[in-house]
């Protein structure tokens, strides 16, 4: 009589796979089990977890407010000492160590894509560190303020630079002030295609100038601008020009770092919301 038992099948042994896809699999599953746990698997995939190409991305969403044996400037510079230089991509969340800045700008001349959110201290620094990010493509701005001269100096030392998003929410400063900035993005920024200014309370004034100076501009984010008019010819031109446009009541759903808890005047209500945490 044949047997009817089962062939045993052949475990795998995930310490014997390719290095690229042993990379690939440990890129997935964040930096701080990376730090903390992969690369004290074996000697292989430490080898693997202090290769430069490992940490052509950072993203500090991965690594928890608490917890972490490190704290989360610690295990950033970690990170960026690790790229060698090759870091392209960072995104830097929820912290007051404006100095962290710099530190990446002083071992990151490679970057293309900056994102900075919540309560990120930068104050003159940011303009000190963007004179060193020649290629930089991109840069997302989330509840910071930034200043006329910081947007002149991103017009001067990033000529690369293709979508800028400034978005921050609530009410702060006055409407001169909003129309400073607008102004500042059109006569500094001519080469950009996408820009958010998600909650700014420029009037028409600096929309126009945004209109008629960045004539290569495709996507255009106005929600929560409430303080412009386009029902007249701004309007039409928005539409002729623009070829995404986003209009002060369309829906904030997919704003990344914050909600807002139903409030009056929407000052300090809000809470932490991770974007990637799906």
């Amino acid at each position: 009589m044949p047997s009817t038992s089962i062939p045993k099948q052949e475990e795998r042994n995930w310490l014997d796979l390719p290095s690229d896809v042993t990379a690939n699999i440990l890129n997935r599953i964040g930096m701080v089990d990376i730090l903390e746990n992969a690369q004290k698997v074996c000697t292989a995939w430490r080898k693997i977890c202090k290769d430069p190409p490992m940490w052509r991305v950072i993203n500090m969403n991965d690594i928890p407010i608490f917890g972490a044996k490190l704290s989360r400037v610690e295990m950033c510079e970690h990170a960026v000492d690790r790229s060698q230089g090759q870091l392209v991509d960072i995104t830097i969340v929820f912290l007051y160590d404006a100095e962290l800045l710099l530190y990446v700008a002083d071992r990151s001349s490679q970057l293309r894509r900056l994102e900075m959110a919540h309560k990120f201290f930068i104050g003159k620094l940011i303009s000190v560190a963007l004179m060193k990010f020649p290629l930089l493509e991109e840069l997302n701005l989330y509840e910071i303020t930034i200043s006329k001269e910081e947007i002149e100096t991103v017009g001067r030392y990033c000529p690369m630079l293709k979508t800028f998003k400034v978005n921050k929410r609530g009410y702060e400063g006055s409407l001169t002030r909003y129309n400073e900035i607008a102004i500042a993005i059109g006569q500094n920024l001519p080469g950009i295609r996408h820009l958010e200014l998600i909650g700014n309370r420029m009037t028409n004034v600096g929309l126009r100038v945004i209109l008629d100076n960045c004539h290569h501009l495709e996507t255009l984010d106005l929600r929560e601008c409430f303080y412009i008019d386009l029902k007249g010819d701004l309007g039409k031109q928005c539409s002729k020009q623009i070829k995404y446009l986003k209009l002060p009541n369309d829906s904030l759903e997919d704003y990344p770092y914050i909600y807002a808890i139903e409030s009056e005047y929407y000052e300090d209500n809000y809470y932490y919301a991770d974007p990637y945490d799906t």
